[in-house]
């Protein structure tokens, strides 16, 4: 099963692509006040090093955190 996984709760921006217990890629970013601006391009790339696509995703993983996304 290929997860992919988002986190947006703290100041880092987290992107992963995992195949059942094993993490493929990880990519973070330190980006204080930006994820909205830079969720959507982390996604991408890790797709695109992966040699992925959305339809390759099984199951999608986020958290809900305590605001630096969705104050943006």
């Amino acid at each position: 099963m290929k997860i992919l996984a988002i986190d947006t709760a703290t100041e880092v921006c987290s992107v992963a692509i995992l195949e059942d217990k094993n993490i493929v890629l990880e990519k973070t970013l330190d980006a204080v006040n930006t994820h909205s601006v830079a969720l959507m391009p982390l996604i991408k790339d890790v797709l695109f090093e992966t040699n992925l696509t959305l339809n390759d995703i099984d199951l999608f993983a986020c958290d809900k955190g305590p605001r630096f996304f969705y104050w943006n």
